[in-house]
This record gives C-alpha cells, sequence and structure tokens, in this order.
C-alpha cells in the first residue's frame, strides 16, 4: 500500500453511505456489511467518492491539512494500516495488468450491446402486451448478467436502462403484477435484487421513471432492494425507507 503514484480504488461490489455517524459499508458479493468511523471513515469517503482512484499522497495531503496538529509520519502509518485492513477485507480493487484493463473493456462492451439487445427484446413483448414473458425474460436476463459481470455489471446495465420516450401500453400496477406473477414461474429463486431490478427496468420501458434503491441496515445486518417513483415505494411496503439506509440509487 505504499505506492504514491498508482490509484487507490473501492472494489465494484461495495455500496457504502457516509453519514454523521461514520461509514456504512456494504459488501454484495460476500454479503458483509462493515461500520468505520472516525479517520476511517474519513479516508473511505476519499475513496468512495473517486471512481477513478486516489493517490495515497492525495490522501495523506488530505489528511495533514485537517490535522495539523498530527506528524506527518503518524497519519501515514495509520492511513496505510486502514487501506491495509480495507484491502485484506477486499474493499478495495487489486491493481489491474494491461491484461485486465482490456478484459474490463471487453465485459463493458459485452454489457452494453446485452443490455441494447435486452432492451429491444423487452420492449417487444410489452409492445404486444406479453407482460409476463417480458418478466420472465427479464429475470433470465438479469440472472446471466450477474453471473458473467457481477454485481457491478448489474447495476451499470440498471443504472444505464434509459426512460422510453414511446407511448406506454402498460401501466404501474400491471408491470408490478407481471412480475410477481414470472416469480412464480421463474425455476431460480428470484431476490429482492432481480425483483427489483427487472422492475425497474420494465417501468422504465413504459416511459415511467423508476428507481432501484439499495440499502441495508446494521442490527440485524441486513441488505435490501426495492424500487421506488417520484419517493414513492412501488414494490414493497412503505416502512423500507425507515428501515434501511439507502447506499445507492440506480
Amino acid at each position: 500500500m505504499s505506492s504514491v503514484t498508482s490509484g487507490i480504488m473501492v472494489s465494484p461490489n461495495i455500496c457504502s453511505l457516509t453519514d454523521k455517524d461514520g461509514t456504512t459499508i456494504l459488501d454484495i458479493g460476500r454479503d458483509r456489511i462493515y461500520s468505520v468511523i472516525g479517520v476511517g471513515s474519513l479516508v473511505w469517503k476519499r475513496l468512495a467518492s473517486c471512481r477513478g482512484g486516489v493517490t495515497l499522497e492525495a490522501i495523506l495531503e488530505e489528511l495533514s491539512a485537517e490535522f495539523k496538529e498530527v506528524p506527518r509520519e503518524q497519519i501515514e502509518i495509520d492511513v496505510e494500516r486502514l487501506l491495509g485492513g480495507f484491502h485484506q477485507k477486499g474493499l478495495l480493487k487489486s491493481e489491474e495488468t494491461a491484461s485486465g484493463r482490456f478484459a474490463q473493456a471487453i465485459r463493458d462492451m459485452a454489457c452494453a450491446s446485452f443490455t441494447f439487445l435486452s432492451r429491444i427484446t423487452i420492449g417487444l413483448l410489452l409492445k404486444l402486451r406479453f407482460n409476463g414473458l417480458a418478466a420472465f425474460f427479464g429475470f433470465a436476463t438479469i440472472n446471466l448478467t450477474l453471473k458473467t459481470l457481477g454485481f457491478r455489471g448489474l447495476c451499470d446495465a440498471v443504472r444505464g436502462w434509459p426512460v422510453s420516450s414511446n407511448v406506454a401500453h402498460s401501466g404501474r400496477e400491471e408491470i408490478c403484477n407481471a412480475v410477481d406473477r414470472a416469480t412464480t414461474w421463474y425455476p431460480k429463486q428470484a431476490l429482492c435484487l432481480q425483483r427489483s431490478a427487472i422492475t425497474t427496468c420494465l417501468l422504465r420501458q413504459q416511459s415511467i421513471p423508476a428507481q432501484m434503491v439499495i440499502g441495508c441496515r446494521k442490527i440485524p445486518f441486513k441488505a435490501h432492494a426495492w424500487v421506488e417513483l417520484d419517493g414513492q415505494v412501488v414494490n414493497d411496503k412503505r416502512q423500507v425507507q425507515e428501515y434501511y439506509k439507502v447506499l445507492d440509487r440506480l
């Protein structure tokens, strides 16, 4: 962790939220939650705010300016210890080689192409009023995305799914009912993440600007996903907004 020039980046399977109580970090891939306070929270907030990575030197300069009474050597020791702990827990992205970056570029292109083809297929099925079939196809699409591109690939796909400008053929309730029906037909268990992802995409395909929300609570630990429209919960109980801290909106 002593490199000054290379960027330190948060792992793609991580969501986090920093507030007055510190930072809550959710590792989707490992189904774990961490709580960080004090300097650790400040360091993490800096890391999470820079998707392209931040250098160790930049972190040290920022903390040295804020904690002028603390020797620079002590700050460096503390920060390297913190970063080492983050890295050991898998919260930081390992340094990529040129081949790794090329593979990531290929995955990004595949995700974009796959999402484009999925939008065409789902849009056609919805236009024909085959809502249940569109939802079933959506579940297959979401699960394939998770298997091949991981959680971050799924988030990118949902985040990049545009709100259609075409005339809607179905309303919010019809789409939610179609997803519920497809859940019973689909051969694999459909968790809240998959249900919320496909509900969001189908609603956007119907010109409804829905958002998928990812949240978590500490005690007892539980991660959850749901769909909102204009701040109102669409596919779950209204109380989820009270029970869970919002980590990300897609």
